[in-house]
């Protein structure tokens, strides 16, 4: 009976726990460490546990990163150092999925992809152009049941201000090479075009917030991009986060309620209400005001003074910034729940200069990060064979 419960929990149970909590498990019994450790039940839990476990804030002017668990005894990485594996200091631009994309500092070309629970880490080769620190990253990383070597992209959106442009540089696990996309996005106007921070990933697109009030988009399998106009009337300056909600892609940001604000038929007894989150929503090329939620004083979290959305969860949950604190504020349910806090040097660098403290999502996940020399030689080829598919689709 013994033996039948301990073969259930191994085999219908463990992929569902973060890697944080597996990695105390090992000393179960050996049984359990070699499963724990092999590449099938490593491909499993990256499948199977998705959940956003914690944020990872980097600054620039800070090389070490802070973690912030969701759930500190279950939910981390095994280095309180964070990151001292990597043959060079980095800063973290992107994740996904468990994956982190770091930059060496003392290279601008220079990128590592690495997973800091098993503390697996890739080198890339350089790509063709310079990536100075104006340009936006984003790991495009999806576990699935055909991913079993992890493969992922990597696509940085590089401005060239002497021509107007934006030129979309992609690397690929699969051949171990960077390629520039045929794709260029020409933009107008007199002042050069900044991205906030870097791109967020959604079902194949990137999504980088410019300077500009536009949301530059970009298809990973067309290699086509589109444009989608933020809301006018969005408070100056303003702090929001794109994210996926119900399947939607949403923008979300912090709005403070007018005396002439009127009740949209989604506030009830809530005119009372100073700090509103402001959900926008898909309306074709321009985003339209979806929800209006007012954010109330609840289990001890008080909106007051400073607030602001520093970035998304796909569970439909948001991290909000309340002068010092950050609150996990889940949307559905209207509650938060302290979970940190963020020095007073970080607050300025954000007042100061978008895109210089990134809070980026989190998954404790035991994905690989799979040299491409290990991978079958028949893999590398796959990029070119779907693309070449993909131009001779008849439409």
């Amino acid at each position: 009976m013994k033996t039948d419960l301990e073969e259930a929990i191994t085999k219908h149970v463990l992929r569902f726990l973060p890697a944080k909590s597996l990695i105390r498990f090992k000393s179960v019994s050996k049984n359990w460490y070699n499963w724990i450790n092999s590449p099938f039940f490593t491909h499993q839990q990256a499948t199977h546990f998705n959940k956003t476990s914690a944020f990872i804030s980097q600054a620039y002017h800070r090389l070490c990163p802070f973690f912030i668990p969701l759930h500190r005894y279950s939910h981390g990485v095994p280095s309180s150092a964070f990151l001292p594996f990597l043959p060079q200091m980095s800063t973290i631009r992107t994740t996904s999925h468990g994956l982190l994309c770091c930059k060496s500092i003392f290279k601008d070309n220079t990128y590592f992809i690495t997973n800091p629970t098993t503390e697996r880490w890739t080198e890339l080769p350089e790509p063709t152009l310079f990536h100075s620190s104006v340009s936006a990253l984003s790991l495009a990383f999806t576990p699935s049941t055909y991913n079993f070597y992890s493969h992922f992209q990597l696509v940085c959106a590089v401005p060239i201000p002497s021509v107007l442009a934006v030129f979309f540089e992609i690397y690929s696990s699969r051949t171990n090479s960077w390629r520039l996309s045929d794709s260029q996005y020409f933009y107008d106007g007199d002042h050069d075009l900044s991205f906030k921070g870097d791109g967020f990933f959604m079902d194949g697109f990137v999504y980088w917030e410019t300077s500009n009030g536009i949301i530059l988009a970009f298809d990973m399998t067309n290699e086509e991009y589109g444009e989608i106009l933020l809301p006018l009337d969005l408070p100056s300056p303003h702090y929001g986060a794109l994210m996926e909600m119900n399947g939607e892609l949403c923008y979300v940001t912090v709005i403070a309620k007018n005396d002439d604000d009127k009740d949209d038929g989604d506030t009830g007894d809530d005119d009372d209400c100073y700090y509103w989150l402001g959900v926008y929503g898909g309306g074709g090329h321009e985003m339209v005001l979806k929800r209006r939620i007012p954010l109330h004083d609840d289990n001890g979290v008080r909106f007051e003074g400073d607030v602001r959305v520093l970035s998304g969860l796909s569970e439909g949950a948001v991290m909000i910034l309340v002068g010092n604190n950050v609150i996990l504020y889940h949307v559905e349910e209207r509650k938060g729940k302290f979970v940190g806090i963020v020095d007073s040097a970080e607050i300025a660098a954000i007042d100061v200069e978008d895109g210089a403290v990134r809070f980026l999502p989190y998954v404790n996940s035991l994905a690989s990060v799979c040299p491409v020399d290990e991978m079958p030689p028949e893999d590398h080829e796959f990029d070119k064979i779907s693309r070449k598919m993909s131009r001779n689709k008849i439409v």
